[in-house]
């Protein structure tokens, strides 16, 4: 199941495919479901991607994400 901080992977569908990224934000739990992804780019910053779930898998929860403190 997909939630914030989940860590995901795009599909061979996507513009992204392959490219890992965390779940920051879920703009809704109806349908259409958008989720806002936070993908590092190497030496130009983060890009935000936006998905409806069909074209990501669920890696699993984040252990560390950046940003937060604790």
């Amino acid at each position: 199941m997909i939630d914030i901080n989940s860590v995901v992977q795009f599909t061979e569908e996507h513009e992204w495919c392959g490219c890992l990224g965390i779940v920051v934000e879920d703009k809704g739990q109806g349908h259409p479901r958008r989720f806002m992804i936070a993908v590092p780019v190497p030496e130009k910053g983060t890009a935000f991607i936006y998905d409806d779930g069909e074209h990501i898998e669920d890696i699993g929860p984040a252990v560390m994400i950046p940003g937060e403190e604790d």
